[in-house]
């Protein structure tokens, strides 16, 4: 479980006290001070739908410079597969120019789950996933995305049709 800090906000003529999560993605801390800024109370219904919204945009927008839209794009396919797998060792490792083809690449990914935050933090600058966040099953990946806390809206994804393939449903695991 994420550490939690607390400080305090001002609204007006109230003070309360508000729980931060400590965390080392971009992302969420952007909008942890956005929320801040906005004056919105943590783990409220605003609070969470305010939270959906910036990080589906943050995360297609990303997304898409990095890797693009388009899923019959090889390029993008190998870049998926460098950021994903560039740290693996064994029949997981990956010579990029040896795939030449969409179906390799897929093949390569194939038992590769990565939380979608993660993978677009690390793409946009220019790093592979550790091994630790590359996760050999949907519910262990699951597991991971719950205690962070670092969910991506599903229904978002459908406007990046390349991003909508490697989407699993957290709370059926």
């Amino acid at each position: 479980m994420p550490t939690r800090s607390s400080s305090t906000i001002n609204n007006g003529s109230r003070t309360r006290p508000r729980q931060v999560a400590a965390t080392n993605s971009v992302i969420i801390r952007s909008f942890n001070e956005y929320a801040f800024s906005q004056n919105l109370e943590d783990g409220t219904d605003e609070h969470w739908e305010a939270r959906r919204r910036f990080i589906s945009q943050e995360v297609r927008s990303r997304f898409t410079r990095v890797f693009g839209a388009d899923v019959n794009s090889l390029e993008g396919w190998k870049k998926l597969c460098k950021t994903v797998l560039g740290s693996a060792k064994g029949k997981k490792a990956i010579n990029l120019d040896e795939l030449t083809t969409i179906r390799q690449c897929k093949a390569k990914l194939q038992n590769s789950f990565v939380n979608l935050i993660d993978l677009v933090e690390y793409a946009q600058n220019g790093n592979v996933l550790p091994r630790r966040l590359v996760f050999e099953s949907a519910e262990a990946l699951a597991e991971y995305t719950k205690e962070e806390t670092k969910f991506f809206p599903k229904e978002d994804a459908k406007s990046v049709p390349l991003l909508k393939l490697f989407l699993i449903a957290v709370f059926a695991h």
